[in-house]
């Protein structure tokens, strides 16, 4: 599945179960923003920034977090999706440009004929 900037800018999450701490919602939607960024072009997170990501939870008590379940699994598409673009860019064959023998030296048996 490709993800595009829209989609990402579209993600919605529920809140947290009732007795459970969510993601603090400012650091996940920042953290999307880079990635729509990213796929647009103007921004570089990686798919090991995206593995790397760490949220801090909300007070318990405080019902406006996001449910960490539903966050982890959409960061996991978009990791696969970082991943599969990357992969792209660095599967480009690397054409090596023509030799110049002009500078080498003369072989040792043409010295000798």
């Amino acid at each position: 599945m490709d993800i595009t900037a829209e989609d990402v800018d579209k993600a919605w999450f529920p809140p947290a179960p009732f007795g459970t701490r969510g993601y603090n919602q400012l650091q996940v939607d920042l953290f999307l923003n880079r990635v729509a960024a990213t796929l647009e072009g103007r921004d570089t997170v990686t798919a090991a920034d995206v593995r790397k990501v760490a949220f801090t939870l909300c007070p318990l008590g405080r019902r406006n977090g996001y449910d960490p379940a539903a966050v982890d699994s959409f960061l996991r598409l978009v990791e696969r999706a970082l991943v599969s673009r990357e992969s792209a860019v660095m599967s480009t064959p690397y054409v090596a440009t023509a030799f110049d023998h002009s500078h080498a030296r003369t072989p040792l048996w043409r010295k000798l004929v």
